[in-house]
């Protein structure tokens, strides 16, 4: 008793206020605390209640009454499959954005990862594809799937959450790990003779810079005739036909040799749009330079790199060109030289030049080619091994000789005499990053194909086509103007030609347009569109940037050109190839 006694007698413990607002305070922030974790998932909980909800009603609307048990429960069991499936996929679509926020919060420096809010719309636009939309009948849940990560690539690619390599090289991933594709299907067009093709051209392009063979040959050009604006913008533009014989990067071709020489040529001539003086002369040899390119871009097989990815779309839909060089060639032609002579006269009127003369350019490139000195060995060196492979690629047909063979023995032979070196060819960024999104996209456009995807897109489109009562030369000019015009919503020709060329192919060939024909129009529309806007091309944000043009004229500019190239190329182009008998 006496222990319960000293008990009872202790004092009894009393916080103090110090004690109290500790404890006051820990509580407080632990409530904040759990406000904070249980209102971080709630837009979850929303997001995938939502989702369960519509998945749900589209599957009442779409599963429909079974004639049998059996059938309907067959039918039930696959709805739940996909049901589970797509809140597996929109809980992970949102676990890797919920990522990325966090992450973006706490990060202190730059960050380096995807940009959340052109990921979401992509990754939220292949989900409604795959588990929203109906599958349609006669297409595969494979194939179904296969689109939906392909569209959601062309969303990426046009959006630019990533670098382009990083968007194909996500999507190739998602598209093995899901198994939509196996790994060797995924990949194999690493080694598809194309993609290696373009690889190459672009360590033939840092060639001309490195040894300077295409500022000679540019230079040259202008001081025979650049006396006169107009004289000046036929030098640079013929110049620069003659280099895209030989230099399949067209983007490089304009952005790195030509856009300089003639920004230089405006700079040395008094037109700078640092001084307010762009409008004397460098807006309008801006624009001739750049509808230049389109230009050489379509007379050439390898004036471009999506030339060679046309051929190889084509191929993989039946369609062969025979002779691929020589038959390029002779069907660009006619409408190639219409376009060189006319271009410039166009963009007079569109852009007139204040002076219209330029006495200062072929001092300047003189000036320059005596800097310059007599030809280097390199480049001696260099423009032997270039035309010798020219010529070679023009009679590939004949000597049996691979296009890719000519190429890789040609990038051999520099690199033994030590004119292009094995670090030449590993720091090109851009040219192992094109080597990874061209890879990835003809891989996944492959499987588009073979899946049937391409040919139910291709029938279902001729079939309204057909509907509305259109007759072959209607139809051909319908899907002609859709194919240019949906070039407003890419910012890559690449990306283009990957999603739509073989669906419009298919449909010029199931209304009526030859093969052969029909892979021509689309191909010189592929190189035409470049010059649409200001993010129409990988060259058009150079040249842009440079701010000889605004963004009001270039989209007026844009307009212009797409009309008169599609009047002069279809009707100079008919006429042309009724004469070589390609029609």
């Amino acid at each position: 008793s006496s222990c319960c006694g000293s008990a009872r007698n202790a004092p009894k413990f009393v916080p103090g206020p110090m004690a109290c607002g500790g404890m006051e305070s820990l509580v407080a922030s632990q409530r904040r605390r759990l406000r904070r974790v249980s209102s971080r998932p709630l837009w979850l909980v929303v997001a995938l209640s939502v989702s369960y909800i519509a998945i749900t009603r589209v599957q009442l609307l779409f599963v429909g009454a079974a004639e049998s048990h059996a059938a309907m429960d067959a039918e039930t069991d696959r709805a739940s499959g996909k049901l589970r499936t797509a809140l597996l996929t929109g809980v992970a679509e949102v676990a890797v954005c919920s990522m990325i926020y966090a992450m973006q919060q706490r990060g202190r420096g730059k960050w380096q990862g995807a940009n959340l809010k052109t990921l979401a719309p992509c990754l939220a636009i292949g989900w409604i594809i795959r588990f929203i939309i109906p599958v349609p009948e006669g297409v595969s849940d494979q194939a179904w799937a296969m689109l939906a990560i392909f569209v959601s690539m062309i969303c990426a690619v046009v959006t630019s959450p990533l670098p382009p390599a990083g968007v194909t090289l996500v999507s190739l991933a998602i598209a093995v790990f899901t198994g939509t594709v196996s790994f060797a299907e995924g990949l194999r067009a690493f080694t598809d003779e194309v993609v290696w093709l373009v690889l190459i051209a672009f360590f033939f392009a840092e060639g001309f810079q490195k040894t300077g063979l295409g500022d000679r040959i540019a230079l040259t050009v202008i001081s025979a005739v650049g006396g006169t604006t107009l004289g000046l913008a036929y030098g640079l533009n013929a110049a620069e036909l003659l280099m895209a014989a030989a230099m399949p990067c067209s983007a490089a071709r304009a952005a790195a040799i030509f856009y300089p020489i003639t920004q230089s040529v405006c700079q040395a001539s008094g037109s700078d749009p640092a001084k307010g003086t762009e409008s004397k002369c460098g807006k309008f040899l801006v624009e001739c330079c750049y509808q230049a390119t389109a230009t050489s871009s379509c007379l050439f097989l390898t004036g471009a790199a999506q030339n060679y990815f046309v051929l190889k779309l084509a191929a993989g839909v039946g369609i062969d060109v025979p002779s691929p060089f020589s038959t390029w060639f002779m069907a660009a032609l006619g409408p190639s030289v219409v376009s060189f002579l006319a271009t410039p006269l166009l963009a007079a009127k569109l852009m007139p030049p204040e002076s219209r003369k330029t006495p200062d350019a072929p001092k300047v490139a003189k000036e320059k080619l005596t800097e310059m000195g007599p030809m280097t060995d390199d480049e001696k060196v260099f423009g032997t091994v270039v035309l010798g492979m020219v010529a070679l690629w023009a009679t590939s047909s004949s000597n049996g000789i691979p296009p890719v063979v000519t190429a890789l023995c040609g990038l051999a032979l520099l690199m033994v005499l030590g004119v292009l070196t094995w670090e030449d060819c590993a720091k090109n960024k851009q040219a192992w990053g094109t080597y990874v999104s061209f890879a990835s996209l003809v891989g996944l456009a492959a499987m588009l194909n073979n899946l049937g995807i391409v040919k139910w897109l291709a029938s279902v489109v001729t079939a309204k086509i057909t509907a509305a009562g259109l007759t072959q030369v209607s139809a051909f000019l319908v899907i002609m103007m859709a194919y240019w015009g949906v070039h407003y919503l890419f910012a890559s020709q690449v990306a283009h030609v990957s999603a739509l060329f073989q669906p419009f192919l298919l449909m010029l060939v199931e209304t009526g347009t030859p093969g052969v024909p029909a892979v021509f129009a689309l191909a010189f529309a592929s190189n035409l569109f470049a010059t649409l806007t200001p993010y129409a091309s990988a060259q058009s944000a150079v040249i842009f940037g440079g701010g000889y043009i605004t963004a009001g004229e270039w989209y007026k500019a844009g307009f212009v050109f797409m009309i008169y190239y599609y009047i002069q190329w279809l009707v100079v182009g008919a006429l042309w190839w009724k004469i070589i008998g390609l029609l």
